[in-house]
This record gives C-alpha cells, structure tokens and sequence, in this order.
C-alpha cells in the first residue's frame, strides 16, 4: 500500500465583501494602531499579538515541522517585534516585518538543531496542512518528509517551506526572507533539487514523488 502525502496549498479566496469582517491575520493595521505600538500600549501589543499569533504559529508548524517548543518560539517572535517595533514606520509594513522576524527565528532554530544534532517529528494529526492518512505508513511518509527538509540548507529550506507548504508568492517569499526576488529564486532552484534527490533516496518518498505531478 502507498502513502499519499501531498502538499497542500490552500485555494484563493473568493473576493471579500466590503462590509465583511476581516479574518484575524488579515488585521487592519492604522496609523494610530502603528503608534499605540511605539508608544508600547499594553492594548496595542495585545491586539497585535491577537490578530497575528494564528499566522506566526502556523508558519512555524509548517517550517519546522515540530510543536514541542512553538508557545516559545512564538513568544520570541513577538518579543522581537515590540523590541524592533520604532523600525516600522509605516502601518502596511506591520504584517511583512513580523513575518520578516518570524522566519528569521525559524532559521534560528533550524540552525539551533543542527549543532545538536537534533531531530523531531510528530503525528500527521498535527500537521493541518500536510494531509495524510491516520496509518502508520502515512505517518512514516511525514517523518520522512520533515527528514528531507531537515537535509537541506537552513535558507534554502525556508523558502522551500514558504513557497510550497505556506503556499506563498514568490515576491512575499523574498520579503519574509529579506532578500531579492532573484536570490530567492536561486535558493528554492536549489532547495528543489536537493529536495527530490533526497526523495529518491527514500522509498517512502520516492513512491510519493513518482505519484506527484510536480517533481516527477
């Protein structure tokens, strides 16, 4: 019996009526919310961490591939953010900063596992958005995806990760990572290709991968 295991992407919204209520990560930042968060407002930083909390634990389920140490690696991102808050100026740059910190302190702690040479994984259960089947092959194929992830270059695993398991767009991939389009390009060039070679080398994956339509 194969596994299927498929990255799930998730399907565009349809357009949201004006007087809809907007979804929580979708926060309508303002100039005056900007500075209640200069001003480090208790009310502000509660209302941020309210509306943005979803989105940052669930780039750093998909990312890292482990939920034993997200309630602090959450606080660390916004624990960052309130310190480097005085660095947006700007209230729609909000959203893009905190994503900006949030990758940056998944590459920490991708680096971080590397030098304790350091593996985790958990139950496909956990995973919303990697779908696979409750069987006990089905699990294996999701340890054996985060295994493949964990091969690759910390940079090159980030856009990997944003571009194919978040699901985002090349130009918000590069803005999450800090860097040009061009270099983020390059990176998940790479990533793919270190990626399916590592798949081959897997027959869990290797069954997946030949099932796929992407990296066949």
């Amino acid at each position: 019996m194969s596994v299927h295991l498929r990255i799930v992407r998730k399907p565009r919204p349809a357009p949201r009526p004006a007087d809809a209520p907007r979804p929580a990560d979708a926060h309508p930042a303002s100039l005056d919310f900007l500075c209640g968060l200069h001003a480090r407002n208790p009310a502000a930083e509660r209302r941020l961490v309210d509306a943005y909390a979803g989105l940052v634990e669930r780039m750093l389920f998909r990312i890292l591939g482990d939920v034993r140490s997200l309630e602090d690696l959450v606080q660390d991102v916004f624990a960052r953010v309130f310190s480097r808050i005085d660095d947006v100026r700007e209230p729609e740059a909000l959203k893009p900063f905190l994503m900006s910190v949030t990758v940056f302190v998944a590459r920490e702690a991708i680096r971080k596992r590397r030098r304790h040479r350091w593996l985790a994984f958990f139950a496909s259960d956990e995973l919303p958005e990697i779908s696979a089947s409750v069987d006990p092959e089905a699990r294996q194929g999701v340890r054996a995806f985060y295994r493949a992830l964990e091969t690759l270059d910390p940079d090159e695993r980030l856009a990997f990760t944003l571009r194919f398991v978040e699901g985002q767009e090349l130009a918000d991939v590069a803005a999450a990572c800090d860097v040009s389009l061009a270099t983020v390009k390059r990176r998940l060039h790479r990533a793919e290709l270190a990626f399916v070679e590592r798949c081959k080398k897997d027959d869990v994956l290797a069954t997946w991968l030949a099932e796929g339509d992407r990296w066949t």
